[in-house]
């Protein structure tokens, strides 16, 4: 009895959403007295194909004149006793004052829900107009919401709690809590509720904490959280109020990332200044003494040595100057899949990489606003590091396509030795990296530069072996820090 009769009460609280019914047939319902809150069911039911039919309405003459002239003359019932056969309702609703136990001439196959009990959805769902009201604002609003009973299942869940978490209502009313609770917190939050319901008292009730929680599929993310209860008719209902906190946990470790940055960017420039002069110096005259014609084997040997070494330290600060100085972006109009084969055809034709086979495999034609030098210096980075990853033998494939109206996708895949999860968000950190002699900018600086674009870079691995490095760009042009003015780029949109 007490599973059918929860049952019952999940249906009774189905908003007017047309979705699927979580019983084979419509509940068939009939009232005992007639109120506001009977009425407002009613209408919320009619609105609702596959909600609950109300097939009878019981008056007594108690009951008050004025709200039974609005109770439906067609459903009217002047007797218990002729409800019988086919047309046996499923469950009647009792809201008669006072009224304090079962009809005698109610069949016992009708379920009867007292007026403790319907009163729950007078307060819970569509009770009164105060009710009506309050459940429209709850259900569109931006948040979050689901209640739970005292069994730890699910009772209400607004849309954003649908969109949130990957579920329909009808998939998770009646369902217990914790498939939308972590693992390691699934008990714990039950034990919690229980502990709450014997004692009433807990730590966060009325108050917002940050956890965690758990989408459809399994993904693990940050919210935001309050708790309150509610007693009603002698049953508590929880509820709680979520706010993803992703983009904002996602913004506040770019924010902290970009502080870093320029407390690095400032340090590198003053070095950068400051070795630089002298290693020109150095490096002209080991280039001075190089062109001497008499110079011993044995010194020339050396001087070259100094010359590489000098070269290969202006190319590490060159790199430390590009990432710390303003990026300005300049941006022009250009077809995508023309300057893609450009960039792979420089590849093609060096010597050393005569054992790599590259390939373009583009969707369409594409256009896009950025800055050519830029993401130039973007893609040749990523095809060199998957060269360098492959030891010079293997194959490299550009990937591009149009992932909705406003993005494009760019994607550099090899074959090469791949890369671990926990790697590829730490090597966009500066001064990391795997490469020998590598200076750890050379990502940091693409992920700058496409970030400056409005767009992201990140890097996956290949499940049967290589990785992958994938850029979204908007296909609408975006105004970035860098970029120039509005009245500059209207000057550029004359081309």
């Amino acid at each position: 009895m007490k599973e059918r009769l929860f049952h019952v009460m999940v249906v009774l609280n189905r908003p007017a959403s047309g979705g699927k019914s979580t019983m084979s047939k419509p509940l068939r319902v009939i009232f005992l007295g007639w109120n506001q809150v009977a009425q407002c069911l009613m209408e919320a039911w009619s609105r609702d194909p596959a909600g609950p039919r109300l097939v009878g309405v019981f008056l007594q003459k108690g009951d008050s004149p004025h709200m039974s002239q609005s109770a439906p003359s067609e459903l009217l019932l002047k007797d218990l006793t002729l409800i019988k056969g086919p047309g046996l309702p499923d469950v009647a609703l009792d809201f008669r004052e006072g009224a304090s136990s079962r009809p005698k001439d109610l069949p016992r196959k009708v379920l009867w829900l007292p007026a403790e009990v319907t009163c729950l959805l007078e307060k819970f769902c569509v009770g009164s107009e105060e009710g009506i009201r309050y459940k429209s604002v709850v259900e569109t609003a931006r948040d979050a919401v689901v209640t739970i009973d005292e069994s730890h299942r699910i009772l209400f869940f607004n849309k954003a709690a649908e969109a949130m978490f990957g579920y329909s209502k009808e998939e998770v009313l009646g369902k217990d809590l914790s498939i939308i609770i972590p693992p390691p917190h699934k008990e714990v939050h039950r034990d919690y509720v229980r502990r709450y319901v014997e004692t009433r008292r807990g730590r966060f009730i009325d108050h917002t904490v940050d956890l965690s929680a758990q989408r459809r599929f399994g993904e693990e993310f940050p919210i935001s959280i309050s708790f309150s209860v509610a007693e009603v008719g002698g049953h508590l209902l929880m509820t709680a109020m979520m706010r993803d906190m992703s983009q904002i946990k996602e913004m506040e470790r770019r924010l902290i990332q970009n502080e870093r940055l320029a407390s690095i960017g400032q340090a590198l420039s003053f070095v950068t200044h400051e070795v630089k002069n002298p290693l020109v110096v150095i490096g002209g005259f080991a280039r001075s003494l190089l062109r001497q014609a008499n110079l011993p084997e044995e010194g020339r040997e050396k001087l070259e040595i100094i010359r590489s070494e000098v070269q290969r330290l202006e190319g590490l600060l060159q790199e430390i100057q590009d990432f710390s100085k303003p990026l300005r972006l300049q941006k022009e109009r250009i077809a995508l899949v023309p300057f893609l084969e450009e960039i792979l055809s420089m590849f093609r034709d060096s010597e050393d990489c005569s054992d790599t086979e590259f390939s373009l495999e583009a969707e369409g034609q594409l256009w896009l606003s950025v800055d050519k030098d830029r993401l130039r210096q973007v893609l040749i980075n990523l095809i060199k590091n998957s060269i360098e990853a492959m030891g010079g033998n293997g194959k490299v494939v550009v990937r591009a396509r149009k992932v909705s109206p406003e993005e494009v996708e760019i994607a550099v895949e090899d074959t090469g030795e791949g890369i671990s999860p926990e790697r590829s968000e730490e090597l966009f950190q500066p001064f990391v990296t795997t490469k020998p002699g590598g200076t750890g900018l050379g990502l940091p600086l693409c992920r700058r530069i496409v970030r400056d674009h409005g767009g992201e870079i990140r890097l996956h691995g290949i499940p049967k072996g290589g990785a992958r490095a994938v850029i979204n760009l908007p296909l609408k042009e975006t105004q970035s820090s860098g970029e120039q003015s509005p009245g500059e780029n209207l000057q550029r949109g004359k081309h």
